[in-house]
């Protein structure tokens, strides 16, 4: 029986695409599957049968995998790969245990699993108990008791309390037929290796990290789905573990101890209380034997710094073209000389591919962004300015105040010719139509001032083409000595940059914008290959252009203070280049914040080599979009896939997490709610309630709306007084985050969802307080009475109900 699999796929850039689905399940039809756009994301659904297939995506006649899958190489090709399972893809944990009636000395199972030899699988005596567990593959086994290796038992026999003697072993065997509603169940494509008594798994169970020279977080990540409680063993003591989440495949424990002295050795182990029989674990295996262990040496380990109040902080996006124009005579007047040909007003729909008119717009006139009169094609209007500066954002730090933000988050400010400034001229200028260095110092010391923290955005993959290296190499060639920090593949440019102009021709460049030239990393292998390596031994690295990013990123902590970086596209810069990255950062400032831009599952950058966070889309955003907003998913569902981010990753990590609804690359959150202020306080309560810091979009709290990029990036309606929803939504967000700050569980607590058939329901706590907080949330189509919850949880923090009723999009969030 068929299987419905879905596809998605998410455009790096905004714009309108034409998405196919080709694999071998569909004879690498280009043409006969093809995705529908749903909120700027591409998705079909298909019926697959258990197997492996191969695909990718066509996406405007180009090819692209997908992100969300694995890679495999198929001659020279490279094709994503999805495996859908049958139950035979499973293995089974199976447990036996008796009462010992007839004072074995030992007790064994011999049966076809185990080719019927004696004592290959012993159960273990406690107490009055014999007992063990049996990993198991899928199918019928016929199995029996060996007792004194002379006596034996089938299932009936062993609970009677007849004694056998050996001539009398004639009777039945016992049957065992596995199945995943009966057993715990692993999944086949986690496990290495496996026997009756043991299972090798791919990735370690137990994952141990740093945070300061004598403080340690034990995890234990189990991929087991119904587990009672874990305890670790070191050396002679024993902590009980926390449950911190499961999903469908996993669970995760953790605690965190601190030793006392770091120049010993220790032993730890792992007891897993199954709702049978306990099972036991070390660093990578799962066994029946107790006196299983792995080797833990403190020293061994490196300090994951991280700042301490990350959790409690409220993250603001800016903008700073769109934000709020404080200083007028600093608005572009397009004097520069990158400007000479992109300055002068073209006929109405003159515009064609490749050329731009950079321009000033009056603040309050957004209807360019959406349809450019200047554009042949009627494109939206990526060149306009409306002056926003530092001057602005420090003339609102009030407003800011009010609100209740504490940390900022900067689009890039460096000199740029575009009003998004991801196209850098200079990496150590702020674009002076913003203001100068001295005045982003002041900025940044007044917010310091003010307890807010400010963290700016980098494209280290990319310049843009006035960048002063870039343009070495137009004026002087393979002379030049910048040559080589570009990826070059045709020379000279043409003496004309017409609508035939391809860029990616000549050089490698984002996505193919002409305008974003890709820094070369690596001097011998080519992009994307380069971004692959994880050890700079395996590279050949460009060590000036290194030296050149690193120098220009310190400048930003060691003489303006900045709090940290958000790294665009890190995915398409070396992984190497990321370790001394975040070397050098964490020297000049242990506690600086770093957040990758990454959009699919961030455990490879989040174990502390990389980064601290990332932009949470792909354990947060996606499904609280498709839950409340979009309703495309089932609860079920959703507690999956937003636990599934808690599971992998540090502790630390988990509360540092950038959980945004929207950003500069997304539709607008007003805009998915469809102008509906209930399902938009239904959403923003999880977000502020939910582990990980919260982060709003500039005017997200003013109900700012905003379709597709360029569209999502309007300026700051600074006239919203005027307007009674956005004077009710930013109400919302005020009383929401001066909860979260009253309440230290919101920020710091750990959670804990509890089932249900319609509401969703989770408890924050502290795990060693009897002290919770519960939110319940009603995201479905019925009316639910809560008075039992009500009995337990009665101090009404915050509530929309009717009596003790839940009607749609209603809340309740109380202490015990």
């Amino acid at each position: 029986m068929g299987k419905k699999i879905t596809f998605r796929y998410q455009p790096p850039i905004a714009g309108n695409f034409e998405v196919f689905l080709v694999g071998d399940f569909n004879n690498w039809s280009k043409t006969s599957h093809k995705l529908q756009e749903n909120n700027g994301i591409y998705e079909i659904s298909l019926e697959l049968d258990p197997g492996k297939y191969i695909y990718y995506f066509l996406v405007d006649n180009k090819i692209s995998l997908d992100p969300n899958a694995d890679t495999m190489v198929d001659g020279e090709k490279s094709l994503s790969q999805i495996i859908v399972f049958s139950e035979e893809d499973y293995v089974y944990i199976v447990p036996f245990r008796h009462k010992d009636r007839f004072t074995f000395e030992e007790l064994s199972l011999v049966g076809d699993f185990n080719n019927w030899k004696p004592n290959h699988n012993r159960l273990y005596h406690e107490s009055d108990t014999f007992y063990t567990s049996v990993f198991l593959n899928g199918g019928t086994y016929h199995y029996k008791y060996l007792a004194k290796g002379d006596r034996w038992y089938n299932e009936r026999e062993i609970v009677s309390k007849k004694e056998k003697k050996a001539h009398e072993n004639v009777s039945y065997n016992s049957k065992i037929i596995t199945s995943k509603t009966k057993y715990q169940v692993i999944k086949k494509e986690f496990i290495n290796s496996l026997n009756t008594n043991e299972i090798t798994l791919k990735r370690q169970i137990v994952r141990i990290y740093r945070y300061s020279d004598y403080v340690f977080e034990f995890k234990a990540i189990l991929p087991l789905t119904d587990v009672l409680n874990v305890n670790l063993h070191i050396n002679d003591k024993d902590y009980a573990l926390e449950h911190v989440a499961s999903d469908e495949y996993y669970s995760a424990f953790n605690t965190v101890i601190e030793f006392s002295r770091l120049d010993l050795l220790y032993r730890y182990s792992l007891v897993i209380k199954l709702k049978t029989n306990p099972i036991y674990a070390n660093s990578i295996k799962l066994t029946n034997e107790p006196n299983t262990f792995s080797v833990f040496v403190p020293e061994d380990y490196q300090v994951f710094s991280l700042a301490n109040d990350l959790s409690r902080r409220i993250m603001y996006q800016i903008m700073p073209d769109r934000f709020c124009n404080g200083d007028s005579t600093l608005s572009p007047n397009f004097q520069e000389e990158y400007y000479q040909n992109s300055r002068n007003m073209p006929a109405r729909g003159g515009l064609t591919k490749n050329q731009e008119y950079h321009h000033l717009a009056d603040w309050d006139d957004i209807s360019i962004l959406t349809e450019n009169p200047y554009s042949e094609a009627k494109e939206p209007d990526w060149f306009v300015f409306y002056g926003g500066d530092l001057a602005g954002i420090k003339s609102k730090i009030l407003y800011l105040k009010a609100l209740g933000v504490s940390l900022i988050y900067l689009n890039p400010i460096f000199k740029a010719k575009s009003p998004h400034r991801y196209d850098t001229i200079d990496f150590k200028e702020v674009d002076p139509h913003l203001g100068s260095n001295q005045e982003f110092k002041e900025l940044v010391d007044t917010l310091h001032n003010n307890d807010i923290k400010v963290i700016i955005d980098i494209a280290l993959n990319h310049c843009g083409v006035d960048f002063f290296a870039f343009q070495d190499t137009i004026e002087q060639g393979e002379e030049s000595v910048y040559w080589k920090w570009f990826d070059w593949k045709q020379w000279p440019l043409p003496k004309e940059i017409d609508k035939n102009f391809n860029a990616e021709k000549y050089y490698q460049c984002w996505w193919g914008v002409k305008d974003l030239p890709e820094f070369n990393y690596d001097l011998d292998k080519e992009s994307p290959e380069e971004n692959k390596v994880t050890n700079i031994k395996e590279s050949t690295p460009n060590i000036a252009l290194v030296n050149y990013l690193l120098e220009s990123m310190r400048y930003w902590l060691e003489d303006i203070k900045i709090d940290g970086f958000r790294l665009d596209v890190p995915e398409e810069v070396p992984f190497w280049f990321w370790r001394l990255f975040r070397g050098m950062v964490k020297s000049l400032n242990p506690d600086a914040y770093l957040v990758g831009e990454i959009w699919n599952d961030p455990q490879v950058w989040l174990q502390g080599h990389y980064f601290d966070a990332i932009m949470n889309y792909h354990s947060f955003k996606d499904p609280c979009l498709d839950f409340f907003l979009h309703k495309s998913i089932s609860l079920k569902s959703f507690i999956n896939k937003v636990s599934s981010g808690l599971i992998h990753l540090p502790q630390r990590v988990i509360m540092s997490q950038m959980n945004l609804l929207s950003s500069h690359d997304t539709i607008r959150l007003r805009r998915l709610a469809e102008d509906n202020l209930d399902k938009l306080k239904l959403v923003l309560l999880f977000q502020f309630t939910f582990i990980g810091i919260p982060h709003i979009y500039y005017g997200d709290e003013v109900f700012l709306d905003g379709n597709k990029d360029p569209d999502n990036r309007r300026p700051f309606p600074w006239s919203y007084e005027n307007d009674n929803n956005r004077i009710a939504i930013l109400d919302f967000y005020k009383q929401i985050i001066r909860v979260r700050e009253e309440h230290s569980l919101l920020s710091e607590g750990a959670i804990r969802f509890i089932e249900d058939s319609f509401l969703l329901i989770y408890e924050r706590r502290h795990n060693s307080s009897k002290q919770g907080i519960i939110v319940i949330l009603n995201n479905s189509e019925e009316e639910v009475d809560i008075k039992e919850f009500i009995k337990v949880y009665p101090n009404e923090i915050l509530s929309n109900m009717r009596q003790t009723t839940l009607l749609q999009n209603g809340y309740y969030l109380a202490s015990k």
